[in-house]
């Protein structure tokens, strides 16, 4: 029983994670029945094509420890330059000549950045390392974190940060000193003081830690130790 329950574990927690972050991003473009169906079918392939190369070890080990270092990678993008760029919008708007299309321009090359790190992290990092790292031992507690975190984030982004966005097609053309009140409207529409990098951080600190519990390292001591030379 213990055993069908560890077996399923892992496909449980993608089909969670996977459904709720693809639902909720594609609820923009799709209805919701449709935008479910969209991540439970993402949910199922990523789980099925992890759950093909954890059968392989070499191959499961190149591609786990490539997933950590390709997270980290994503993850460093989203809190150092997140940080980044909300220090230097709020730095912005301290200015007494600042306009609005000056901000709309500091801000919109943020997008395609924050997208090409997030889709693959969602998409295919956290589902992937879920399903190979689910094996006992401190990996599996750090990826079940950073799965957590990032649904955390995620959910945040879209029900909080994501509706509050500006409509940028009248400011971007807009060359007069943003006023007082249009400050604060530019600073509570950007989320200046907004705290996710924070969880960017602490995801990136997590799958960094996991690094050093390398699964390739360990599948390549393990099939040494059973190589024995000269042959007995």
């Amino acid at each position: 029983m213990k055993q069908r329950i560890d077996r399923i574990a892992p496909f449980a927690l993608v089909a969670v994670f996977t459904t709720v972050v693809q639902s909720l991003s594609l609820m923009e473009f799709f209805a919701l029945p449709i935008a479910l169906l969209i991540g439970t079918g993402w949910a199922v392939a990523i789980g099925l094509a992890a759950r093909w190369a954890s059968r392989r070890p070499a191959l499961s080990a190149w591609v786990e420890d490539g997933l950590v270092a390709l997270g980290c990678a994503t993850m460093a993008l989203l809190a150092f330059g997140g940080a980044i760029g909300l220090m230097m919008l709020g730095t912005a708007l301290d200015s007494s000549s600042i306009t609005g299309e000056t901000m709309v321009t500091m801000f919109l090359p943020s997008i395609p950045l924050a997208i090409a790190a997030n889709v693959p992290t969602e998409l295919v990092i956290i589902p992937g390392l879920l399903v190979l790292g689910w094996r006992p031992g401190t990996r599996r507690l750090l990826f079940v974190a950073a799965a957590a975190l990032y649904l955390v984030h995620r959910i945040w982004t879209y029900l909080v940060f994501a509706p509050d966005r500006l409509d940028f097609a009248a400011a971007e053309r807009s060359t007069a000193v943003l006023t007082a009140a249009d400050k604060d409207q530019f600073g509570a529409a950007l989320h200046i003081d907004d705290p996710r990098w924070v969880l960017n951080l602490m995801i990136f600190a997590i799958l960094l830690l996991s690094a050093f519990f390398s699964r390739l390292r360990e599948v390549t001591a393990k099939m040494r130790s059973t190589v024995s030379w000269p042959p007995s």
